[in-house]
């Protein structure tokens, strides 16, 4: 009795298996049992080949016993005529890296860790191919399959293409950390960043400092000339606060026309003198006549600031204090800037 082809072809590359099977339908008697032996194959190989899936077995010793046809077109593969193939072949012609950015080493892979650990495990995989740069996430859930001896005898991945989730899940946390309208940070990475920003002058001996800037006039930009105006407005406001600081610093949107920036890393003897430089540079750089959708519309800015360790130990002290001084800038004519602790002195 002959071997169907579609047998063959997907269920059969190991020739220990083959052979047995070869033996298996040699010696079945009845014809109509090897015929219902024949058919079910027939079902079950049309069945896993046109999964919607990807499904991949190997053997103890990783060889490729099958590859369907959606695992083909997830690992741009072409199965036809390639007996000899293994999974560690197979890896070679794809960068593989897991969820947290590591390479794809053997102590990750999936299908090794079900056959040498025997335990079903799932991992999601950036695969990217060598030849043209393209980039996919697959989840991989793999089990090992066990014999009547109780030994691993193959281990299965069903393989899944997740690139539209993984693409929606990293949109979803950056609308979390960000605001949609600039792109700048919101008010929790700001909290979160001068928290590890305290923690590091603690270490070092350095200072710190957080600016609140509140944009004087604002509303009017909205009443006269209309929100869609007001947010362009908004929009090269954040740029330019971006362009007056470091990269190491942060520049975050914090009310509709509120920002605060975190100054990190400055030795404290100059601190003082360095944060009202750099408060003097942007009450210059956003106070000026900008041309929004063919009108002219002007801004100014109120910048309160509170220094680390003078005007706080944390961010529930220290923005608060300097939202305390932008107020005070507020009521004493705006377009300035002004040092929480300067205000004892005031009073």
């Amino acid at each position: 009795m002959l071997i169907p082809d579609y047998v063959s072809d997907f269920l059969l590359r190991d020739n220990e298996l083959r052979e047995l099977f070869e033996n298996v339908l040699a010696n079945l008697n009845d014809d109509a049992t090897a015929e219902r032996l024949d058919d079910f194959l027939g079902v079950l190989t049309v069945m896993l080949d046109e999964a919607p899936v990807g499904i991949v077995v190997i053997s103890p010793t990783d060889k490729i016993l099958f590859i369907n046809r959606a695992s083909e077109q997830l690992l741009d593969y072409d199965r036809t005529g390639n007996y000899d193939m293994t999974w560690a072949k197979m890896r070679q012609r794809k960068e593989m890296r897991a969820h947290n950015g590591r390479p794809l080493t053997e102590d990750l892979e999936p299908l090794y860790i079900a056959l040498w650990e025997r335990r079903r495990n799932t991992a999601s995989v950036l695969v990217k191919s060598r030849e043209t740069g393209a980039e996919e996430w697959i989840s991989f859930t793999a089990f090992p399959v066990y014999g009547r001896s109780g030994l691993v005898i193959a281990s299965v991945a069903v393989l899944q293409n997740i690139s539209d989730f993984m693409d929606m899940q990293e949109m979803m946390h950056e609308q979390a950390i960000h605001d949609p309208l600039t792109g700048l940070s919101n008010r929790s990475v700001f909290s979160g960043n001068l928290s590890m920003a305290i923690a590091r002058s603690k270490r070092n001996g350095t200072g710190c400092a957080v600016l609140v800037i509140d944009l004087d006039r604002f509303k009017k930009i909205n009443d006269v000339h209309g929100y869609i105006a007001g947010d362009e407005l908004l929009m090269r406001v954040g740029r330019r606060l971006i362009a007056e600081v470091r990269d190491t610093d942060t520049v975050s949107r914090i009310g509709e026309d509120e920002f605060a920036i975190l100054l990190t890393d400055i030795p404290l003897p100059i601190l003082p003198k360095i944060v009202g430089e750099i408060s003097q540079r942007i009450c210059s750089s956003v106070g000026v006549v900008y041309r929004i959708m063919e009108k002219e519309a002007s801004v100014t800015a109120s910048i309160g600031i509170s220094l680390y360790p003078q005007d706080g130990s944390d961010d529930k002290s220290l923005i608060p204090n300097a939202t305390e001084a932008m107020y005070q800038v507020k009521i004493s004519g705006r377009n300035n800037f002004r040092f929480y602790h300067d205000l004892d002195k005031e009073k």
